[in-house]
């Protein structure tokens, strides 16, 4: 295969970034390649290669690899980190149009390549449409990959991931999908419980793609197929430096080769497979979706220093601020399920939800938690902005994305980088209280004034106390307000707000004096209690701050006592 650079321009699939700089459009592209990162992925470059890049690699990473040595041209998105960085370089460089996907132009890339060959070009495209077809809607419940390429490939293909070989007798867990049954179809779970690498044969060219590359893989014949005169093919999902998993399908044993247009189809599949799971794999190293141990490791003593946590294992990869919020999300607790691509679903509904965050903050610079009930985000205050509009995008991006399972958002004072274990137990009082509110509004931990200290040891908040103070101190004036169209409530409010002075208090409410002293004496009566008390006021003070979290739907009046 062999195009002019210039090909790709004039059919509107890629445009040149540095348009009075590009001269080298003759340059002659005779390979596709998607970075990947890894040690070993230089060996991979072949002369006269395009190279998709992925959205956050670095242009020092592209330096490394001396595109202008081997001839070859590079391809970014728009908005690409190193696109930002890039001054003067001697390859040429495109991205990717506005819009596109990166499997759009792949796609389109190669139907280029593939137009003298119009029937493999058009199974090619008719697949990589399913496919990303697939991708683009999420992988919805009812369908997968695995799925459509068993009805792409005409016969049973499943999937697992390498700790299948390790555990065979833990074949479901293990397995990303259930294995399919059609109308002539077998067990899998029996085809498949005694399999390991050392009873199939390997072959190192199992099948040969139209481009000459060969795919290895393995030969298996498990004695339960053997009077169907079936053999499973099993094709490794992996590069120099990690194995993915294995991609398994039945082939007549009278067929030792695989036709040509299954070879394409099948590797389109492998690809797609496998970039998927670089994908997530590579999200959740370079954007911080951490887990469980080092959340721990954070928030069990007020001495750990989320900076030095960082340096400790090796993941900065973003800078540090001094200061940050830190929002907990409350959702409801996933399912463990046995749909179809499961552990890839989980990983594809976090980075949608990452990427939709990225784009409604305006940055990468945040760190992300997850855990099953709820995402932990940190959002370093210099970026949150004077207004906090961060907080606001990501509070909003949250409630949409998880639709009905979100559950509420508490958000921290801000803290310093060693203080993040304070913030994150003052979200957790925030988010109770959020979760019971009326619409799961976000509450902020510095709006809890004295509500703050009526949580118990599991940062529940005690409703009990509360409300115990609120019928004693002020649902007597606010049923009499109801019943007589009283006014005794408002007066009530300015006169604790100005600190009980008659003078303030007339002024700000427009009443006399005797108006004031007549209204207060009917508090006291309703009361019976005198409010030249001090702990009374004090009281009163705190039941007029559970009234106002009563009025706003924080928290609700149906509580058990």
């Amino acid at each position: 295969m062999e195009l002019l650079l210039n090909s790709f321009i004039t059919h509107q699939i890629l445009e040149p970034v540095f348009p009075s700089g590009f001269r080298n459009n003759s340059l002659k592209i005779k390979h596709i390649g998607i970075f990947e990162r890894g040690k070993e992925f230089g060996s991979k470059l072949k002369n006269n290669m395009l190279i998709f890049f992925p959205e956050d690699i670095s242009f020092r990473e592209v330096e490394g690899l001396h595109l202008e040595e081997r001839d070859c041209s590079a391809v970014f998105y728009k908005n690409s980190m190193a696109l930002r960085e890039m001054e003067e370089v001697h390859f040429p460089v495109l991205q990717i149009r506005e819009k596109k996907l990166l499997s759009e132009a792949v796609e389109e890339c190669y139907e280029l390549f593939s137009r003298d060959r119009e029937s493999l070009a058009q199974i090619s495209l008719e697949t990589m449409e399913i496919l990303s077809s697939e991708l683009v809607k999420n992988h919805e419940e009812e369908k997968s990959i695995i799925k459509i390429a068993s009805k792409l490939l005409h016969c049973p293909v499943t999937f697992s991931t390498p700790d299948f070989q390790r555990s065979p007798s833990q074949l479901k867990e293990y397995l990303v999908v259930v294995p399919l049954c059609g109308e002539t179809g077998f067990d899998w779970d029996q085809a498949l419980e005694n399999f390991s690498l050392d009873k199939a044969s390997f072959h190192p060219a199992l099948a040969k793609a139209p481009g000459g590359e060969r795919l290895a893989g393995y030969r298996y014949y498990p004695k339960c197929l053997d009077d169907r005169g079936l053999q499973i093919l099993i094709f490794p999902v992996s590069d120099e430096s990690y194995l993915y998993g294995y991609l398994y399908m039945t082939q007549d044993m009278k067929e030792q080769k695989l036709s040509m247009e299954q070879v394409v189809k099948l590797r389109q599949i492998l690809a797609l497979l496998k970039f998927e799971i670089i994908k997530s794999h590579e999200i959740a190293r370079t954007v911080h979706r951490y887990y469980d141990f080092l959340l721990d490791e954070l928030i069990e003593s007020d001495r750990t220093d989320f900076r030095k946590l960082m340096e400790k294992y090796g993941l900065i990869q973003k800078p540090i601020y001094d200061q940050y919020f830190v929002l907990i999300v409350g959702r409801s607790p996933q399912e463990i399920s046995d749909s179809p691509f499961h552990d890839l679903m989980t990983s594809q509904f976090f980075n949608t939800m990452y990427d939709k965050l990225v784009k409604s903050i305006g940055t990468i610079n945040f760190f992300v938690f997850e855990r099953k009930d709820y995402i932990v985000t940190l959002i370093p205050k210099e970026l949150a902005g004077r207004d906090n509009g961060a907080l606001y995008a990501a509070v909003s991006t949250y409630r949409e994305f998880l639709a009905e399972q979100y559950q509420g958002i508490g958000i921290s004072d801000v803290v310093d980088t060693e203080k993040i274990r304070q913030g994150y137990l003052q979200a957790l009082k925030a988010l109770a209280v959020s979760r019971h509110s009326r619409d799961k509004s976000p509450c902020y931990y510095g709006e809890l004034g004295v509500l703050r200290f009526f949580f118990d040891n599991s940062n529940k908040l005690d409703f009990a106390p509360l409300m115990q103070v609120y019928e004693e101190y002020i649902k007597p004036i606010a049923e009499y307000d109801s019943q007589h169209g009283g006014e005794l409530l408002s007066t009530l409010t300015a006169y604790i707000t100005y600190r009980c002075s008659p003078s303030a208090s007339c002024q700000a409410l427009f009443i006399h004096k005797n108006t004031l002293y007549s209204r207060l004496d009917k508090i006291s009566q309703l009361l019976g209690k005198s409010l030249s008390d001090s702990e009374i006021i004090f009281n009163i003070s705190f039941g007029l701050k559970i009234q106002t979290l009563l009025e706003t739907g924080i928290i609700q009046k149906t509580f058990d006592m």
